[in-house]
């Protein structure tokens, strides 16, 4: 796997004088940290981040921001160091790539690079400590990457919420604080490469104005005046990360030598995540990435500010003053839709007009698959522009081919396109599944908290749809799925299904109106994609037949249908 080089790598010289005085480099601004405890991880959410314990620190300095490419340009000039374009900076319609994707970026120049006050990523966890041994060694002064306790600490700033600045249960205040998945990220994915969240690992409702990595500090501070502690880029740590949890007879191993780093903060992928969420990069054998960048730390406290950190915040701040005015709103997504038969059985679609002055007109979206508005993905995968009206129609006569489908609303301004709206829907007469029988996805009625994926027929493979969740460390959402069914004959039914899922053991249970019919359990090595080793009772006549699904860590999971016949009574005992 080829990976940055550093071609000069300097000793540590710990707390001597500089030595190399000549040597240009900037002295990172700092924020005095109080000593004080706090309890460290969770009691829900991700295990990897359990048990909560109390943790007490000593006073220490945590930098105002990750490192930028300004300051690193410093440490590259100095020492030599220079690397191949290989970094992990890849993103198309179906995501971002794995941890060994061979890129084509470097630290001074990838598809996300803009200014250099970005933070510096596309290096290793090796070079960002190589970078702190210098810096050590130019300024007398002991700077390093922070630990795990440290950094979580820091972030969370004496606060007990979420997220330092609340609970923020709707997702609407996260955007003030950080640069995450968000809807400029949904829009410009939507538009560069018809690519969505949607349904993998969604989006925050609101706009935080960049879709990859922005300019340190743009966002507003925590409590203790420290920018980007979430979201923009991960940040390494000089502690490792233990899967199976905070072990006390681990938390100090050395992490030179453990296979995986922790890592903090999330990236501007991800929605925004709880401060005690953590990540990891293996030490070796990963390549490096462009949302994974560092900041710095200190023990003790000082109150000197070297003139190289005012002059850098204030190019910082005319880097933030110009990327600010050079943004272009969003055009906000389309509201209030609706779809009603009048009374000569014309199908009439209306809309809010956009209060945008913006706006020159509306491209309206029809589906091509019924069952399209419970689909996940990038939207025009499965809707087709089928009108086009200028801004001041906002009310039109559509028709739908198969009398049952849904509509999406899109507001245009020239070339820019904005959010789609949410769906308006006509729904097909409800269908009825029969059982002794198979029920596909596609007769799902009702589907929550999850998303259907569709996929076309190929040469040797029929079309099929999959019900598809990823779920997160930090959510436990109870996914739902509902089939109309008439059931022949009551008595025991073997339950067959095609699925997967990350996690062992009880995958769902099965509802027959508010009885449980019974649960089926998922064992890797055993049930592989198929599963035909688990029996339910049904009761005969027609009932809404429901699936719930809750994961209490992360998993991603599939279904693709179910299956049930009836067991005999010798297959009975």
């Amino acid at each position: 796997m080829m990976r940055t080089i550093l071609v000069l790598l300097m000793p540590m010289v710990g707390l001597l004088p500089a030595v190399h005085a000549q040597v240009d480099h900037i002295v990172p601004p700092m924020v005095n940290i109080p000593a004080g405890e706090f309890m460290m991880g969770t009691t829900g959410g991700e295990r990897q981040a359990r048990p909560v314990h109390k943790v007490q620190l000593d006073a220490f300095q945590l930098g105002k921001y990750t490192v930028t490419v300004a300051e690193f340009r410093k440490f590259a000039a100095a020492t030599g160091y220079t690397t191949e374009s290989t970094c992990n900076d890849f993103l198309d319609s179906e995501g971002l790539r794995g941890p060994e994707h061979i890129g084509s970026g470097r630290w001074d120049q990838h598809r996300y690079s803009y200014s250099d006050y970005q933070p510096v990523t596309c290096i290793s966890w090796q070079d960002a400590n190589a970078y702190a041994t210098w810096l050590s060694e130019q300024t007398g002064q002991h700077y390093r990457l922070p630990t795990e306790q440290e950094w979580e600490y820091a972030a969370k700033a004496n606060t007990r919420s979420r997220y330092f600045w609340g609970d923020d249960p709707l997702q609407t205040e996260a955007c003030k604080y950080g640069n995450f998945a968000d809807l400029t990220g949904e829009q410009v994915n939507n538009q560069l490469y018809g690519y969505s969240n949607k349904g993998f690992i969604e989006h925050l409702n609101c706009d935080d104005g960049e879709a990859y990595n922005a300019i340190v500090g743009l966002y507003r501070p925590n409590p203790f005046g420290l920018y980007d502690m979430a979201g923009n880029v991960s940040q390494y740590l000089n502690s490792c990360f233990d899967p199976s949890g905070y072990q006390t007879d681990r938390n100090s191993q050395d992490a030179k030598s453990c296979e995986f780093i922790a890592t903090r903060g999330g990236n501007w992928h991800y929605p925004a995540q709880p401060h005690s969420n953590r990540g990891r990069f293996k030490r070796e054998g990963w390549n490096v990435a462009a949302g994974i960048g560092f900041r710095l730390a200190m023990d003790g406290h000082s109150d000197v500010v070297a003139p190289s950190s005012q002059t850098f915040e204030q190019q910082l701040h005319q880097a933030q003053q110009k990327r600010l005015t050079q943004r272009e709103r969003l055009l906000p997504a389309v509201t209030q839709l609706r779809l009603v038969e009048n009374d000569e059985g014309k199908l009439i679609l209306s809309w809010l007009p956009s209060a945008d002055n913006r706006v020159t007109g509306y491209d309206i979206y029809r589906s091509t698959i019924k069952q399209a508005h419970l689909l996940g993905g990038f939207y025009q995968k499965h809707y087709e522009k089928a009108y086009a009206v200028d801004a001041d129609n906002t009310q039109l006569e559509v028709t739908l081919p198969d009398s049952a489908g849904s509509f999406i609303v899109i507001a245009r301004a020239g070339q820019m396109f904005g959010f789609p709206s949410a769906t308006v829907v006509k729904a097909a007469p409800a269908s009825v599944s029969a059982i002794p029988g198979r029920l596909d996805m596609q007769q799902l009625t009702q589907l929550h908290n999850a998303s259907l994926y569709y996929f076309p027929a190929e040469e040797d493979k029929p079309e099929r749809y999959l019900v598809f969740k990823t779920n997160k460390l930090t959510e436990q959402n109870m996914v739902t799925l509902r089939f109309d069914t008439q059931v022949a004959q009551a008595g025991w039914y073997l339950l067959n299904y095609k699925g997967s899922s990350f996690q062992t053991g009880e995958f769902f249970k099965l509802w027959q109106g508010n009885k449980l019919a019974g649960s089926a359990d998922f064992e890797r090595g055993i049930d592989d994609s198929v599963s035909n080793r688990h029996k339910v009772y049904l009761d005969a006549g027609r009932h809404a037949l429901e699936l719930t699904i809750l994961r209490e860590n992360f998993d991603r999971w599939g279904l693709s249908w179910l299956e049930f016949s009836p067991v005999t009574p010798e297959e009975q005992l």
